[in-house]
């Protein structure tokens, strides 16, 4: 999870996301088992539009797990968008992300209040995180406190960010930056470990 700076809200979703919200809560209201569709914005669902403005903040990379490049890509509401608790953040800029299919594929609507977000003004990755460079593991970070190792389990457990999988690809994306010596991290998947992994 890579710190990102989110940008402005886009004009053309703070001018609706009022309406957009409190229409899909009306729905919502009428029928527990309405199922969320994305309104219209100029003959584009919302999310069309939202994924390029999500990407941007995040060079294109998935914002929990780092994949690039992300497909399927897709708008994470970190917030769930079913959860009664929340049907007024559907469409609230600072409860979207950029996300691969394999993140939301594991957070789902799961919910927890001490996810971590990696737009927050006071998140840094060396406070909650730490790689294993034997075997590519992501764990909490052994120098924090108790509450930041919580919320660091609690991350990685909710995005499944050290499935056996990810280990693998984030030792091959490591090799393979190694190999081509391109400067430009942002073209390669996992980049914090890719910059404080060992260099040769």
């Amino acid at each position: 999870m890579r710190k990102c700076v989110r940008p402005e809200v886009p004009q053309w979703l703070s001018e609706n996301a009022a309406n957009w919200n409190e229409r899909w809560r009306s729905r919502k209201s009428e029928s527990k088992n309405a199922t969320f569709q994305w309104a219209q914005h100029q003959g584009r669902p919302v999310n069309h539009w939202l994924r390029e403005a999500l990407a941007e903040m995040t060079q294109e990379h998935c914002a929990f797990c780092d994949s690039f490049p992300v497909e399927p890509d897709s708008v994470e509401h970190f917030r769930p968008k079913s959860d009664v608790r929340f049907l007024h953040l559907a469409y609230e800029w600072s409860n979207l992300y950029f996300c691969c299919g394999g993140c939301q594929k594991a957070k789902r609507e799961q919910w927890d209040d001490r996810l971590l977000q990696p737009d927050a003004i006071d998140f840094q990755f060396e406070r909650y995180f730490e790689f294993d460079f034997t075997c590519g593991q992501l764990k909490a970070s052994s120098l924090g406190a108790a509450a930041d190792k919580e919320r660091a389990d609690v991350t990685i457990a909710t995005y499944q960010l050290d499935s056996q999988n990810r280990r693998r690809w984030r030792r091959l994306a490591l090799r393979r930056w190694q190999n081509d010596r391109v400067p430009e991290i942002d073209l390669y998947p996992y980049r914090d470990y890719l910059q404080s992994g060992p260099q040769n």
